[in-house]
This record gives C-alpha cells, sequence and structure tokens, in this order.
C-alpha cells in the first residue's frame, strides 16, 4: 500500500469535513441573524401600539362621569389592563375603553406551543362596538406590575388585587419567541430564539387620580 497516498486521503477528508462544519456553522449563523431580526421587528410592532396606547390612558376624560368612580383606569391585573381613553378629544363623544389581554391560548397551527395570543380591543364610547386585534405573533409573555409610587423598585408593586385608583406607574414586560426552533447540532433538542422587551410607564393622568 502506498503510506503516501492513503495520508493524502485522509489529510483531503479531514480538510472536506472542516469545511463541511465551517459551512454549516455559517449557515447556522446566517438563520440566528435572520430570526432574530424577524423576532424583534415583530417586537417593535407591537411597543409601537403600547407607546401609543398606555401613556395616554385617560386622555380628554372626564372622570366624574365615567362608571369607573372617577378612575381613569377599569381594571389593573397581572395580564389584562383597561382603560378609559379620549384620543379624538372630541367633547361629544364619550371615551373609548381600551383593553389589552393575554389570553390563555396558542393560536391556531401554532408551531411554538409557548405563544399566546394577545389583544388589543377598543370600544367605542357612543356605540359600544368592539375593534379586536389578534396579535398572534410570537407573544409568549405580557406582564404587568403596577405601584402607587413613581420610581418604586420592581419588587414593591402592588400585591393583587390592585387598589385601581392608587395606580401611579406601570411595569411591563413582553417576551416575543421564533415559530420555529433553530437546532446547532443535529442530535440538539434545539432553541426558540426569543425577544425581551420592558418598559416603565408613568402616563401623566394617572398622576392626578
Amino acid at each position: 500500500m502506498n503510506l503516501g497516498l492513503i495520508t493524502s486521503y485522509i489529510i483531503a477528508a479531514l480538510l472536506l469535513l472542516s469545511i463541511l462544519a465551517m459551512n454549516l456553522n455559517v449557515q447556522n449563523s446566517s438563520a440566528e441573524l435572520t430570526i432574530t431580526q424577524m423576532t424583534k421587528n415583530r417586537l417593535m410592532n407591537i411597543t409601537t401600539m403600547l407607546n401609543d396606547d398606555l401613556p395616554n390612558m385617560g386622555y380628554d376624560v372626564d372622570k366624574s362621569s365615567q362608571e369607573s368612580m372617577g378612575s381613569i383606569l377599569l381594571d389593573a391585573d397581572d395580564n389584562r389592563i383597561e382603560f378609559y381613553r379620549n384620543i379624538q378629544s372630541d367633547l361629544t363623544k364619550d371615551p373609548d375603553r381600551v383593553i389589552w389581554e393575554l389570553l390563555d391560548e396558542s393560536p391556531p397551527n401554532a408551531n411554538n406551543l409557548n405563544v399566546k395570543t394577545l389583544i388589543r380591543v377598543v370600544i367605542d364610547g357612543n356605540t359600544g362596538v368592539p375593534d379586536t386585534t389578534h396579535i398572534r405573533s410570537g407573544v409568549t409573555h405580557f406582564e404587568l406590575r403596577y405601584y402607587n409610587t413613581v420610581g418604586s423598585i420592581l419588587t414593591d408593586n402592588m400585591p393583587s388585587p390592585v387598589t385601581i385608583g392608587d395606580v401611579k406607574q406601570i411595569h411591563l414586560r413582553l417576551e416575543l419567541q421564533a415559530d420555529e426552533k433553530l437546532y446547532n447540532r443535529a442530535s440538539s433538542d434545539g432553541r426558540y430564539v426569543r425577544s425581551v422587551w420592558e418598559k416603565r410607564y408613568t402616563p401623566p393622568n394617572l398622576q392626578f387620580n
């Protein structure tokens, strides 16, 4: 047997395996970057709506006429919030009710069973007709914490049930996961790429409750 020829074959095989491994790593990295960007884009679309709704709760609302006995907030739960808002600044119109809630159900045909359905409901103040938006794009966590003092540390949130009229500040934690798992190795269980967003809101109108 030609020892030199055998050695050449071995070296060629090792080089081929190295190239294949490098290509696989590049593909995995590219897939992870793409999935991460898609997840962040979805997160940004949701937070854009939240950043419009939550800071403006109570906008142009005559609290004395509301069924909540003067409170802007109607409900303040761990995964549900409901409040009045009159963003149109129309004094002839009753304020709308806005609801954000994470439902304990997975969207139809969801590949990631961690994903739940987040809804945004706007109930017209005059007609009572709800306009519901179902957000099924990877939301796995939607948690609200409430504070009666602005700037309180995270663990000093108000105990449940929350005294609605005392709420001054709201902390929101939102998490999204990808629809499909990412596999780094053929033998791995895979993982879902996730993106987390947190923010504290201090709605100006809550400061005068």
